[in-house]
C-alpha cells in the first residue's frame, strides 16, 4: 500500500509499504480521510521542539474497520469509526489520576507510532468510536480536532457568561469557540484572516477582531465592559500572542497555552499576585469521543465546516506546503485516500 513518510524539514517521500496484519487484540482499519494537523505543519517546517523523523504522519483520522484479530472485542468489520489516536499505560501517576492525556508513555499515531497518512491503519478497540451512516468521513476525522477544544474548555473552567478570548480562528482556535459557546460563554475571536474571521462569526463568535488593523486590548476591554477577559486561550502557536495573553485577563482570570515552542513566555510574579491569575497548559484530550460524536451529529458543532481543501493522497505533500502557506480560504485540509 502506499504511505507519506516526513523524512525530514520540507521533505515527503511516497513510499510503497506492507498492509499491516493486526495483532490478537487489534483491528486494521481502512482510511477515508485524515486531516492535517498544526503540529503535522510544524514538523514539516523543521519548527516542532520535538521532531521526530522519519514518520508516518496522521493522527485525525477516520474510516471503516477492514480486519481484526482472532481476540479482537471491539467494533466488528465493516463499522465506521472516528479514531482517537492516543494511548496510554494505565500505571503511571497522571494515568492513575484520571488524567491519560498526561501519561509518561503515551504513544500517538503520527508522532510515536506510524499514522494514517497511508491507506490502512493499526488500532485497538479503545480508539474507536462508531459513527452514523450520515456523517462523512471528513467529518468524523475532525472530531479529534474538537476534542482538542474540548479539553481547553474543561481546562480553562469556562462557565455560562464568562468572557472568552480566543487568540486564533484556525481549526484548534474554532473549535474552542465551539465548546465555548456549548457552555453558553460569549467568545471575542481575534484573527487576521478575513475568511477565518468570517467562519468564527458562523460558527457563535459574539465578535471577531483583525489584530492587525485594530487594537485588540481596546476591543477586550470594550468586549468585557473595562473588565478583561475571563479566560483568554492562545489558540495560534505563536509565543508573541501567548504573551499577549496577559494583557488582555481580568481578575481572577484563566490564560490557557497552546504554543508548541522552546522559547520563554515572560510574566511579571507581581501580575499572578495581584490579579491571582491561573495559568495552564492543555494537551491531547480527555474528552469522550462517543459524546463528541453525538454532540456533531445533532448539528450543535458543525465541525464540517472547518475543512476547506480536499486532497487524494498521492497529492500529500501539495496539501502539507497548502497549509503552511495559507492559501486563501483554508481553514482544514484533508487528504481522501
Amino acid at each position: 500500500m502506499k504511505a507519506w513518510f516526513l523524512t525530514g524539514p520540507q521533505q515527503l517521500e511516497f513510499r510503497d509499504i506492507p498492509e499491516p496484519t493486526p495483532g490478537p487484540n487489534e483491528a486494521v482499519v481502512r482510511v477515508r480521510a485524515v486531516g492535517i494537523c498544526g503540529s503535522d505543519a510544524e514538523c514539516f517546517e523543521g519548527k516542532h521542539p520535538l521532531p521526530n523523523y522519519p514518520r508516518l504522519p496522521g493522527h485525525e483520522f477516520a474510516g471503516e474497520v477492514a480486519a481484526v484479530g482472532s481476540e479482537w472485542d471491539g467494533a466488528p468489520v465493516g463499522t465506521r469509526v472516528a479514531v482517537d489516536p492516543a494511548l496510554s499505560c494505565g500505571r503511571c501517576y497522571a494515568c492513575r489520576h484520571g488524567r491519560h492525556n498526561c501519561c509518561v508513555e503515551v504513544s500517538i499515531a503520527g508522532v510515536h507510532r506510524p499514522g494514517a497518512m497511508t491507506e490502512h491503519a493499526l488500532c485497538r478497540a479503545s480508539q474507536l468510536f462508531p459513527i452514523p451512516d450520515e456523517m462523512s468521513f471528513e467529518t468524523a476525522a475532525a472530531i479529534e480536532t474538537l476534542s482538542i477544544g474540548a479539553q481547553v474548555v474543561h481546562r480553562s473552567d469556562v462557565h455560562e457568561g464568562d468572557r472568552v478570548v480566543v487568540l486564533g480562528a484556525g481549526p484548534i482556535g474554532l473549535s474552542c469557540l465551539m465548546m465555548a459557546r456549548q457552555r453558553g460563554a460569549r467568545v471575542l475571536a481575534s484573527e487576521p484572516l478575513s475568511w477565518r474571521r468570517a467562519l468564527a462569526e458562523d460558527l457563535g463568535a459574539d465578535c471577531c477582531v483583525n489584530p492587525e488593523v485594530y487594537s485588540l486590548p481596546d476591543a477586550v476591554r470594550e468586549f468585557t465592559d473595562g473588565y478583561g477577559a475571563h479566560v483568554v486561550i492562545e489558540a495560534t502557536g505563536e509565543v508573541a500572542c501567548a504573551q499577549s495573553a496577559f494583557s488582555l485577563i481580568g481578575q481572577a482570570g484563566r490564560v490557557l497555552i497552546l504554543a508548541l515552542s522552546e522559547d520563554p513566555v515572560q510574566i511579571q510574579p507581581w501580575q499572578l499576585v495581584r490579579q491571582e491569575l491561573t495559568v495552564l497548559g492543555s494537551r491531547l484530550s480527555l474528552a469522550d469521543f462517543s459524546q463528541l460524536v453525538e454532540l456533531t451529529a445533532s448539528g450543535r458543532t458543525p465541525i464540517d465546516k472547518l475543512v476547506t481543501h480536499r486532497y487524494p493522497l498521492h497529492q500529500a505533500d501539495r496539501a502539507f506546503r497548502d497549509v503552511c502557506a495559507r492559501v486563501d480560504g483554508l481553514v482544514k485540509a484533508v487528504i481522501l485516500p
